[in-house]
């Protein structure tokens, strides 16, 4: 025999994927075949010349049992040489066997051809059938591979939780030093009144001299504290509707309230201006409501 001859002879290991398919229940799907005197296994086939192996995994998942599968991870590599088990006598196969995840939306129809009885089995149930070669290795890879993302689940819920812990702190942290000047602004405000009682009825010939210039002066710096403090006055004008969140009635004009019971209160005069820091409400403002 010539060494073409020999080359051209040679056998070679032959490589096959596997997938163990699970469903959304987390439970596995074995079947009775053929090709291991009639042993449980799970379905997979020979990877065809040019062929992908996620490719193969999905055909021959398709093939065998009607699924459309995804392929989650791989699980783990083992061989079969000459298995006494097998169908076929003096084979040499390699195992690529990976996870498998059914979306539970196709019936389940196994091919009679290498197939006999079929169905989901709990990783728990599964390790007490009369397996095939190399399927209990596989079986207890996936529940070694499930410990292990439990683990990295728990472990990535952890560092969520604490990336939330951390965003709240940061959150409060900010109020807090937001709010911290509010005994503060609430002594100004008292102060910024006196200012507006003096100067919202400055005559207008009045209005350029250099006493009244200076007051109003202080007066804009002051209204100036209180905007880099992210405070504003609340807009209350006579005839608005009384809101209790923003206004605090001081006087009620008892007649006219009696003509209007059914009636939203309305504002009649405004006795002091209210104010907000930011959204919260420090100072309502008073008034005389009808």
């Amino acid at each position: 025999m010539t060494d073409k001859n020999k080359i051209a002879n040679k056998q070679y290991p032959e490589p096959c994927a596997g997938g163990l398919i699970v469903n959304p229940e987390g439970k596995i799907l074995l079947a009775k075949t053929h090709k291991w005197n009639d042993k449980y296994g799970f379905a997979g086939g020979h990877i065809e010349f040019g062929e992908k192996i996620e490719d193969a995994i999905k055909r021959e998942m398709k093939e065998e049992t009607n699924l459309d599968v995804e392929v989650v991870d791989f699980l783990s590599a083992d061989e079969s040489i000459f298995s006494k088990s097998y169908h076929k006598e003096r084979k040499h196969l390699i195992f690529l066997d990976y996870l498998c995840q059914d979306n539970g939306k196709l019936e389940v129809k196994m091919n009679d051809e290498f197939h006999k009885e079929y169905g989901w089995y709990t990783p728990e149930e599964a390790l007490k059938l009369d397996l095939a070669d190399g399927v209990k290795k596989v079986i207890e890879k996936y529940i070694d591979y499930k410990k292990q993302k439990g683990y990295l689940d728990s472990w990535k819920r952890c560092v969520a939780d604490f990336e939330n812990y951390k965003k709240r702190q940061s959150e409060n942290l900010a109020e807090m030093i937001k709010y911290s000047n509010q005994g503060m602004i609430l002594e100004i405000l008292p102060v910024l009144d006196n200012f507006h009682a003096s100067t919202d009825h400055i005559p207008e010939d009045q209005k350029d001299n250099a006493w009244v210039v200076g007051i109003m002066h202080i007066q804009k710096q002051l209204e100036k504290v209180l905007a880099d403090n992210d405070v504003t006055e609340i807009e209350t004008k006579v005839g608005d509707n009384f809101d209790p969140a923003l206004h605090e009635a001081v006087q009620a004009d008892t007649k006219e309230t009696d003509k209007n019971t059914k009636e939203n209160h309305q504002i009649k005069k405004v006795i002091l201006k209210g104010y907000k820091m930011g959204e919260k409400v420090i100072r309502a403002a008073r008034v005389i409501v009808k």
